[in-house]
């Protein structure tokens, strides 16, 4: 019996490695899967950011947010509210209709 338990405790060790290590790259390669809780301080400069996602307010997330996508792999939450903010979602969504138009 102690044969057989020490090749699947083996097994189970690695199983659990190979999946918490994937799961950690994936999380940093790319998108957050929680919500954001609380709104990241201080302004981002435009030309940092790549894109944006929105938040609404659910269930399991408490603040309504824009999040954007940095050139550093990055994900700040911020304000919908502030005026910055809505100039840099503006800026990125004409950058995206340029985009778009060149390629007609």
């Amino acid at each position: 019996m102690a044969q057989i338990r020490a090749p699947v405790i083996v097994l189970l060790v690695l199983l659990a490695v190979v999946l918490f290590t994937s799961e950690t790259s994936a999380a940093k390669r790319g998108f957050p899967t929680g919500c954001c809780t609380r709104y990241s301080q201080g302004r981002i400069d435009i030309g940092l950011i790549r894109g944006f996602s929105v938040q609404r307010v659910t269930d399991e997330c408490n603040i309504d947010a824009i999040i954007f996508h940095t050139v550093r792999g990055r994900f700040p939450c911020v304000d919908p509210t502030k005026g910055w903010v809505m100039k840099a979602v503006h800026m990125l969504r004409e950058r995206a209709e340029g985009l778009n138009k060149k390629r007609s």
